[in-house]
């Protein structure tokens, strides 16, 4: 009976260890995980609303008008699976799209987004798609052009929507933008100071 006491205590002890050292090491990666977030959120504050939109789409067309040679060798040669394409297109208009409305978000930051210019900025990029395509049957890069690909392209766009719209935006908001009231209250304060100057 004492020899099975002193095994539960010594369980108990190194249970109470083990507890007390995965703590501190998840309480290590969470003070890891808040500087690096707070160091992205600066980062992604400094960036100029557009600049993300750009590069996205810069690297989209360069893909998909570039010799099919050269992209599948060098960019996607891991990809073997049938239908590969098909889901690289999927992924390339998720990020295009989801690159146009996390700039659209900054830009009416604090504001919320409205749906109509989401609507307008999914479509965008789903034209991109359908225009590219287009210009491959005059380009002689060894592509063809694809229904299903268009498709694809416009799946991705809309599937970037409707995370953007019923989540994503509300986090950017939240979580990574800095407020701006304070500024444009400030801004609108001075400006009413003024006219009443002038008046007076």
């Amino acid at each position: 009976m004492h020899k099975i006491r002193k095994i539960c205590a010594r369980i108990i002890n190194n249970s109470r260890k083990m507890l007390n050292f995965a703590s501190s090491i998840l309480v290590s990666i969470g003070i890891v995980n808040i500087a690096l977030s707070n160091k992205m959120k600066k980062v992604l504050n400094k960036i100029p609303v557009g600049v993300f939109s750009v590069i996205a789409t810069v690297i989209v067309v360069y893909l998909l008008l570039a010799p099919a040679s050269d992209v599948e060798s060098s960019w996607f040669a891991w990809l073997k699976f049938k239908h590969a394409d098909k889901l690289v297109h999927f992924l390339m208009f998720f990020f295009l799209n989801l690159a146009y409305l996390y700039d659209y978000t900054k830009y009416k930051n604090p504001h919320h987004t409205k749906i109509n210019p989401e609507l307008a900025l999914t479509t965008a990029a789903s034209m991109i798609g359908l225009l590219t395509e287009a210009c491959q049957l005059a380009m002689n890069t060894g592509r063809d052009y694809d229904n299903f690909d268009i498709l694809a392209d416009v799946l991705g766009a809309f599937a970037a929507f409707g995370l953007m719209r019923w989540f994503g935006g509300h986090v950017l908001r939240k979580h990574v933008f800095k407020r701006r009231r304070k500024h444009r209250h400030h801004h609108h304060h001075s400006k009413e100071k003024t006219e009443t100057s002038q008046n007076g």
